[in-house]
């Protein structure tokens, strides 16, 4: 295949996958609501694999443009037999006429777009996780439930949350304390511990940071909205094993919410409500999903490995190239 048919097929899978991915998912979610962990990771990958494959385009248009015209003459002309040597499509590259930097530059201009949402994303977590924290101390009295410690602030609404363990860690309030039972009570614990032990507030503070200006991608969009829910999922999982499906039900539907301030708070993993969800409710009655879903969870990590092999595909010639002294 020439560069030029390698370019307009990644830009076709990449418009697909932007465009039709979001409904995908959502057909596929009862299957992948199963393996919750393994949801979030393959959810991650791929959304960054579609952003990987986007700034990937540029390399591939460098191979048919007229070489590093930017460089003193001597260098461009080692780095243009470099780009020879490495481009996979031979005698087919033809000149765009275009300086080389302009696409090679554009890979660099995605991951500083990563790298500078991750820095605002944990800026905004850490300053809100500090207010927190602060409040927390002010208010909330430390006590042993079920042999592990956790914030009891004094409110009359049943709630619970998780903040990460520097940071407060598990909080339930005193109206939660009272209003349910033993069991019932182990079971939300038992949730928002996962949230803690398994660094969820890590996982969506990362993914947020690295996507945070591609949500304009409707297959990114959705991804981001998903792995919340398959958090809540996985952290569902621990629950049951520590108090069984009953009473975690039983909780879900005496718990209310925080006050608005508090929900809107960057720093709170989340706060249990009740229907949050088709797919939490399902996992919590035990119905298996459909048999399509489980044929779209396949395809859709069918289609993050394809992506990666191009990625893969794409970038192993220039370190090939690097690592045997081309540029020196």
């Amino acid at each position: 295949m020439s560069a030029a048919g390698l370019t307009l097929l990644l830009a076709s899978i990449l418009f697909v996958a932007a465009t039709w991915g979001p409904g995908l998912l959502r057909r596929a979610a009862p299957a992948l609501a199963t393996i919750p962990r393994t949801a979030v990771f393959a959810l991650a990958a791929g959304a960054l694999a579609w952003m990987t494959t986007l700034f990937t385009l540029g390399p591939v248009i460098a191979w048919i443009s007229t070489g590093p015209s930017w460089l003193p003459q001597p260098a461009a002309d080692v780095c243009g037999q470099c780009l020879s040597a490495a481009t996979p499509f031979g005698d087919s590259a033809v000149s765009l006429g275009i300086p080389a930097i302009l696409p090679l530059a554009f890979p660099a201009l995605g991951a500083a777009a990563v790298l500078v949402g991750m820095a605002m994303e944990f800026a905004l977590v850490r300053t809100s996780r500090l207010s927190s924290a602060a409040g927390l101390g002010e208010q909330a009295e430390q006590k042993i439930l079920f042999g592990h410690s956790v914030r009891v602030v004094p409110d009359e609404i049943p709630y619970a949350y998780a903040l990460p363990r520097r940071r407060g860690g598990v909080v339930v309030s005193s109206g939660a304390c009272d209003r349910l039972s033993r069991d019932e009570l182990r079971a939300v614990l038992g949730h928002e511990r996962a949230h803690v032990q398994q660094h969820h507030h890590l996982v969506l503070t990362l993914l947020f940071g690295a996507t945070r200006f591609f949500t304009w991608v409707p297959l990114i969009a959705a991804i981001r909205d998903a792995i919340p829910l398959y958090l809540e999922i996985a952290a569902d999982q621990e629950a049951k094993r520590d108090a069984g499906s009953p009473a975690l039900a039983g909780a879900l539907l005496k718990l209310g919410s925080p006050s608005p301030t508090l929900r809107s708070n960057s720093a709170v993993l989340h706060a249990s409500v009740a229907g949050s969800g088709s797919e939490r409710v399902r996992q919590l009655v035990g119905r298996p999903p459909p048999r399509n879903s489980t044929l779209l969870a396949t395809g859709v990590a069918a289609y993050a490995l394809s992506l990666a092999a191009a990625i893969a595909g794409i970038h192993w010639p220039y370190l090939a190239a690097l690592l045997a002294g081309c540029i020196s």
